[in-house]
């Protein structure tokens, strides 16, 4: 089950905004420092946040939404995906803006600063912008984010020099530089200290041993707010940590304490991947608070969850967690941007477009499908063969059915390719078959895109037929029905004249 975010009106006047909220990102990020410590199968990660704000919300993403990334080049073609992973993000600058997060299979990933930084000219990848929400929506692991890198690039228009540390539940840990337009990794071997903070992963390597207890002589700089130093300081922290210190949580926040930039950091996050629950203190408030990602809502047809990351809660928050308040997102975002500089001179209108991109209808494409067919009938076209019984319509029949996967195809992205599973042909026919899971008794529009006729059934009912030759409509066929509570069957055939072959499905809720 997906849902899908659609934003075809006034794209230019939103992507100016995103470049300027991701351009602050990578202003926020400029003192930042993350590291991660392990001991045996415990592993937590340690990250903190400076900048000059504190407020800003903890958003429970879903899985299976599809996303087509926002890019600022017009030339670049923009990347789309569902979402595998629901994650559990930390926003200040609105919700779809994290600043780094968690998700369900326990991926870490935190932003920090690197100027210097050069993204990859265009070439055949589909690009990206906001690279951390696609990694927790889409990988499981570090090794899958290093191998993203050949199906996806970082937009050459993103205006933000950032880099990142990431860690998975497996104890991978890897950092990701953007250097003369290359990726550069650095993993296993690669990285002897998994730590980062706002210098090239080797610049901070080479400047650690220069230290005592690091292959040099110098002291270790304790108190110092620079970048090289924060380095050293977190790295002889992390290596001289053994069981015997106790909890590896309170060691982490210590670490944490120990490079901190006075008032200016604002937020201290634990990431504890053995138990999946983050941790964190605020500027204003010492108290620990907590959330259990294993125990959040990733289902994407219940609502989005949020709660402040200033609440006055502390302890577990999970049980106070609330529906997702686009008016509260659209504080954030004009409280942050008025508190921030030269951004305070946006137009509220494009503020109010950004607070807006989150809130458009949702729509559930059916993504996971098997295929019968095809079927022929000698000297009989695609039109007969409409109306003609075949395999799946008699009560009788052998139907062998497969699975068939769906594929990004223009806007669409769960486009089943009848042409491609089937090895085309044509004045054929084949049909499909995928059930809907609902709650609860519900009325829905069913919305067809099909080259070329159709027909559906709905829990063995016809409910629909359109009989013509055509390409994939930009317009779908539309039935209202009603779901019933629990499991329900949807079929379709759909007929072939020549060329292109295939389907699209999704529904919407009518209210």
């Amino acid at each position: 089950m997906t849902t899908t975010r659609t934003e075809e009106s006034c794209v230019v006047r939103v992507l100016f905004v995103v470049g300027c909220v991701t351009l602050l990102l990578a202003e926020t990020s400029i003192a930042c420092t993350c590291f991660c410590l392990r001991d045996g199968e415990r592993l937590v990660f340690g990250r903190n946040y400076d900048w000059h704000l504190d407020d800003g919300l903890i958003v429970v993403n879903k899985r299976g939404v599809a996303k087509r990334a926002l890019l600022l080049d017009f030339l670049d073609r923009p990347a789309q995906w569902i979402a595998k992973y629901g994650s559990v993000t930390f926003n200040q600058y609105g919700r779809e803006m994290p600043n780094g997060g968690i998700n369900e299979a326990g991926l870490v990933l935190e932003v920090m600063m690197l100027p210097g930084t050069q993204y990859p000219g265009r070439d055949k990848r589909p690009a990206v912008m906001a690279w951390v929400q696609y990694q927790l929506d889409n990988c499981a692991t570090v090794e899958e984010v290093i191998a993203s890198d050949e199906k996806v690039r970082v937009g050459k228009g993103t205006p933000m020099p950032l880099h990142f540390l990431a860690c998975d539940r497996r104890g991978n840990v890897a950092t990701f530089e953007w250097l003369d337009g290359k990726l550069v990794v650095h993993a296993g071997r690669t990285l002897p200290v998994p730590v980062l903070t706002n210098d090239t992963y080797a610049h901070s390597l080479a400047y650690l041993r220069q230290h005592a207890g690091h292959g040099g002589s110098r002291e270790i700089p304790h108190g110092s707010w620079g970048s090289l130093d924060r380095f050293v300081c977190a790295t002889d922290r992390v290596k001289k940590y053994t069981p015997a210190q106790g909890d590896m949580v309170a060691y982490a926040f210590a670490t944490l304490a120990s490079v901190r930039q006075g008032d200016a950091t604002q937020w201290m996050i634990v990431y504890n991947l053995e138990t999946m629950e983050i941790h964190y203190q605020t500027v204003t408030c010492n108290q620990t608070r907590t959330i259990r990602v294993g125990d959040c809502d990733f289902d994407p047809s219940t609502p989005v969850k949020m709660i402040g990351i200033n609440t006055p809660r502390t302890g577990l928050l999970n049980p106070h967690l609330y529906d997702y308040d686009p008016d509260v997102n659209r504080w954030l975002i004009h409280y942050g941007m008025a508190s921030t500089g030269e951004l305070a001179t946006i137009p509220k209108m494009l503020l109010d477009m950004l607070a807006l991109y989150p809130d458009a209808p949702a729509v559930t494409y059916l993504s996971h499908w098997e295929v019968a067919g095809p079927y022929t009938q000698e000297d009989t076209s695609y039109v007969q063969l409409f109306h003609i019984p075949l395999g799946p319509e008699q009560s009788d029949a052998e139907v062998q059915w497969k699975s068939v996967p769906t594929l990004l195809w223009n806007l669409h992205p769960a486009y089943v390719d009848l042409a491609q599973a089937l090895d085309g042909g044509s004045q054929r026919a084949a049909y499909l078959r995928t059930r809907i899971e609902s709650k609860e008794s519900r009325t829905v529009q069913l919305e067809i895109y099909t080259d070329d006729g159709v027909k559906a059934w709905l829990n063995g009912k016809l409910v629909h037929g359109n009989n013509l030759g055509r390409v994939l409509p930009t317009t779908p066929d539309k039935v209202t029905v009603t779901l019933n509570e629990g499991t329900n069957d949807l079929m379709l055939k759909v007929t072939q004249n020549v060329g292109p072959w295939g389907a699209t499905v999704r529904y919407q809720p009518v209210y």
